[in-house]
Parts: C-alpha cells; structure tokens; sequence
C-alpha cells in the first residue's frame, strides 16, 4: 500500500509515518505543503491519502475532492484541527472517505481505512 501524508505540522505527520509504517506494506510518502504533496501524486499512484485541511499553500479539502474525482477509488481521509459540521458533510459528499478530527484515536484511522482486527 503507498501512502501519502500531506500535513504542515511536522510532529503530527512524523507519527502517522510512523503507525502507517506499521501497517501491512505500507511504504509512505511525506508532504508539507499543497505543492510537495502534487509532486508526489505526479510521480506515482497512491492507495491512500490521508490531507490536513489547512496547508500553508492550500486548502486540503480542495486537494483530496480533485484526487476523488480523478481515482474515485482512492482511499482519501481528511484531517482537521477545526469542529464543523458543515466542512464535514461537504467532504462526505465529495467522495472523501473519512473525516477525522485531530486528536484522534488510530482506531478511528484503522476504521475509515478500513482495517480489521481479529
């Protein structure tokens, strides 16, 4: 599984690295802005791509409703600092697979990426 973090908040980022790593196969790609994470969308396919919200050069949610119209398989999850039920709903609608709220439980990452435990 090929993933791609694109999140400006370096310790936040550095420990999805680290969980995702310690998913089955997952080889991760991380991005601190808008800009780095099209880069790396241009190089190669991703499986997963998990966006913060608010990039110091964009706006996540725009990013991940591009990339759900151009893969509709894509496994795209939004993460935001901010409560709003409003922002959630446009993404939901959008395609976005998951909304999650930061802090969050990895349990909830697990459950929007769809992993199971026995």
């Amino acid at each position: 599984m090929k993933v791609l973090i694109i999140e400006q908040e370096k310790t936040f980022k550095q420990s999805l690295s680290f969980f995702m790593q310690g998913q089955k196969n997952a080889e991760v790609f991380l991005a601190g802005s808008k800009k780095e994470g099209l880069a790396f969308l241009q190089m190669s396919p991703f499986d997963l791509v998990l966006c913060g919200d608010q990039l110091p050069d964009g706006n996540g949610l725009q990013i991940l409703k591009e990339l759900v119209q151009q893969n509709p398989k894509l496994i795209s999850i939004l993460m935001t600092a901010r409560s709003n039920p409003s922002l959630k709903q446009e993404a939901l609608s959008a395609g976005i697979r998951g909304y999650l709220e930061k802090p969050f439980d990895l349990r909830q990452l697990e459950e929007v990426m769809g992993v199971t435990h026995p």
